[in-house]
């Protein structure tokens, strides 16, 4: 079948696989048919994303006694080391007497039909498993040729298709995940892209750029209401997408103009390392996040959680506050009645407790933690 017109509509199917899950079960129907084998599973097991699993002529009441027995006894269980990419066949051991006399084929193999098997090793990392298993016949015991090399053909792209869905699962998850956080974030939070289009906004992002507070949308790309402020923040989203130039040195804080005799918001524009975001196919890249602060309202219960998780005092807490709200140490020093060397010491025994090195860091590392939802916040 290697090369032939079915060979390419097969290969052409498995892709076709990876965007609509619900074709799997035909993929396998189709090698089942193409290997002359009694039946077939495709299983993709990931503990913490969505896995997958594609079956043909299988009996359900075998596939729970297997779960819930079966695997215990099995002498096949070998097959969960197979490599990706690699065919695996069983004829060494169901051709043996020990095999042919033990309870695992007399009471699961023998009244399926089946008394062979030959696997395809998909995906193998610390946290996820997959392989597609043929079980073949007594009359289909050895592997010929003819029905080996579909096998050798396809596992290279079966092993591809498995890499791509372990991908797309974990990277859904994720995203939807973030997204929640996000959008249930007490603040106005934007992810933008190196260019400051928008990829993502919660609802308090959308309404200040609906009111035209601080914030505008021009030519598809994120605004403040002056040029000045613009094209700073064109400039810090910019080099967010600049990893090389390492996260610490990027970063800064604007003030945002909502009016007259009304204290500006503090946006607050983080870099996003790039192993926080995955870019799939031609879908944009978030490089920056941009974090609304209304220093009148304040978030004094998120400053306050801060504190406590990072065993911040009183004072180290107050000090974290004024950062937040974009004061300076001079500022935050006047406000809170000490000396500017005091609070720089404040500021200095902030960073080293929430292990950061730069305000900027410890900026990220504030409105990440405040993110419901998100592993910084559990």
């Amino acid at each position: 079948m290697a090369g032939s017109h079915g060979d390419g509509d097969l290969i052409a199917a498995i892709y076709d696989a990876i965007i609509d899950p619900s074709r799997w079960d035909e993929v396998v129907k189709r090698i089942v048919e193409a290997t002359k084998s009694v039946s077939g599973g495709l299983h993709i097991l990931q503990p913490d994303a969505a896995g997958l699993s594609a079956t043909c002529n299988a009996d359900p009441f075998y596939n729970d006694a297997y779960v819930q027995h079966y695997y215990k006894i099995s002498p096949l269980i070998a097959a969960s080391a197979i490599a990706p990419g690699e065919v695996w066949a069983a004829t060494h051991i169901t051709q043996t007497d020990a095999y042919k006399a033990s309870a695992f084929y007399h009471e699961f193999g023998r009244p399926q039909g089946w008394a062979d098997v030959v696997a395809v090793g998909l995906v193998r990392t610390p946290k996820t498993y997959g392989a597609l298993s043929l079980q073949r016949s007594p009359e289909a015991i050895w592997v010929e040729p003819a029905e080996w090399q579909p096998l050798e053909t396809l596992a290279p792209h079966l092993r591809r298709a498995a890499a791509i869905h372990d991908l797309l699962s974990r990277t859904r998850a994720t995203t939807e995940s973030l997204g929640a956080a996000v959008a249930a974030a007490g603040f106005a939070v934007f992810l933008l892209t190196g260019d400051c289009r928008v990829v993502f906004a919660n609802a308090k992002a959308e309404d200040l750029v609906r009111r035209g507070i601080g914030l505008r949308y021009e030519r598809g790309r994120l605004a403040a209401t002056s040029p000045a402020l613009t094209a700073r923040l064109h400039a810090l989203a910019r080099r967010g997408a600049q990893p090389e130039l390492g996260e610490g040195d990027i970063g800064g804080t604007l003030e945002l103009c909502r009016g007259e005799n009304r204290p500006p918001f503090v946006a607050h524009v983080i870099p996003l390392a790039p192993i926080r975001t995955v870019a799939i196919f031609d879908l944009d890249q978030p490089a920056a996040a941009l974090f609304i602060v209304d220093p009148a309202a304040g978030l004094g219960a998120q400053i306050q959680h801060f504190g406590a998780r990072f065993g911040l005092t009183l004072a180290e807490t107050r000090v974290l506050g004024e950062i937040i709200g974009g004061n300076g140490l001079l500022a935050a020093a006047t406000r809170l009645k000490i000396t500017e060397a005091t609070a720089r010491t404040h500021a200095k025994h902030v960073l080293a407790k929430t292990g950061t090195t730069r305000q900027t860091e410890l900026i990220r590392r504030f409105f990440e933690t405040s993110l419901p939802g998100s592993p910084a916040s559990a």
